[in-house]
């Protein structure tokens, strides 16, 4: 069982072709939206869970059953503040780079606990396989877990600045802005929890430039990478 982490420069389409590779080889897609809607429909979902053999469990009953995991553990580690409840792992999951980062942002949560939850949640998927996560540190948290693919996108500046303009219905100056912001924000996300640079090739299995790629292409070129790490061969 496969697990594909992704990561991006801001606007090089990691959703795009994240979901296009989890439509491609039939995974499961997980971002930071998808983890902070099962946290909210926490309480439902466990019950749920209880009710349902495991392997037909949806993603979101699968993702608050990991989600009542860390909340478990984080009680008996004896940190129940702030993870005593789904209300404040919801919050902690929605959290930016730039919530993580930033210390003018007001925060409820130590540096410690904050990985210690992201690696547990990322560590119970990966166990499951066939899950597409995008972002949160994943291709860190997962850099030894086996079968696993860790890919970048990049892009040149202009297209990555017309997909935001073009996705977010914004101006030039603030696609620009945002970009700046999130890729500065996301370099020293990784620089603080792991001491690397986030940019480093080195880090990734492949680094695929979407500027003159499809997201169909580049997630066909991921799907192909995929298959050939799962058996140990050359994918070319």
């Amino acid at each position: 069982m496969s697990v594909v982490t992704v990561s991006s420069q801001f606007g090089a389409g990691a959703r795009q072709v994240g979901r296009a590779i989890a439509d491609q080889l039939v995974m499961q897609y997980v971002d930071q939206a998808v983890l902070v809607d099962a946290a909210r429909q926490l309480g439902v979902t466990v019950k749920s869970v209880s009710e349902h053999d495991e392997r037909t469990d949806s993603l979101r009953q699968r993702l608050g059953h990991f989600l009542q995991r860390a909340l478990e553990r984080s009680a008996a580690g004896g940190n129940v503040d702030p993870l005593m409840g789904a209300g404040n792992l919801e919050l902690m999951l929605a959290q930016s780079y730039e919530d993580v980062m930033e210390s003018d942002v007001p925060t409820f949560i130590d540096d410690r606990t904050y990985l210690e939850t992201i690696t547990d949640v990322l560590k119970d998927l990966a166990s499951r396989g066939d899950v597409v996560m995008i972002g949160r540190g994943s291709q860190m948290i997962l850099r030894d877990h086996p079968d696993t693919l860790h890919i970048q996108l990049v892009a040149d500046e202009d297209q990555r600045i017309a997909q935001v303009m073009e996705w977010e219905s914004v101006t030039r100056e603030v696609a620009e802005r945002r970009a700046r912001d999130f890729n500065r924000h996301r370099a020293a996300f990784h620089k603080k929890f792991w001491r690397v640079d986030v940019w480093d090739p080195r880090l990734y299995d492949l680094v695929i430039n979407t500027t003159h790629l499809s997201y169909a292409d580049a997630a066909a070129i991921a799907a192909v990478a995929v298959k050939a790490k799962s058996r140990g061969t050359d994918p070319l």
